[in-house]
């Protein structure tokens, strides 16, 4: 590839990167020429888990339409619901007591039990 060197961005610096890259390619299987047409872009943003807006629910971990009304049927719990957290991750583990709880919770609103004792 013309202008790189063989580990720019430290890709296939090491054997395990090198054997998840394509062996026939170069020095570096982890770098490829992009040269054929159309070229698609997609915007990333990084963060950690939980720190995203999931689908936003109710206490019965039903989920909201726009209007904040529930939809029939459609319930989230764990990462696909919006973190109990506000955006933040406090620690290795957080999310897990909330999908555990909230996932009991979900069981029995699924169920028809609205209790949820």
């Amino acid at each position: 590839m013309m202008g790189f060197a063989e580990y720019d961005f430290v890709r296939g610096a090491t054997s395990y990167q090198r054997l998840l890259g394509d062996e026939n390619f170069s020095s570096n299987p982890c770098i490829g020429e992009i040269s054929v047409a159309p070229f698609y872009a997609v915007k990333i943003i990084p963060g950690d888990i939980a720190t995203y807006h999931g689908l936003v629910t109710d206490e019965r971990t039903r989920v909201l339409d726009a209007e904040r009304k529930p939809i029939p049927g459609l319930f989230a719990v764990g990462n696909d619901a919006a973190s109990i957290f506000g955006g933040s991750y406090p620690d290795a583990g957080a999310t897990l007591g909330p999908a555990m709880t909230f996932g009991y919770i979900c069981g029995k609103s699924f169920a028809g039990n609205h209790t949820a004792d």
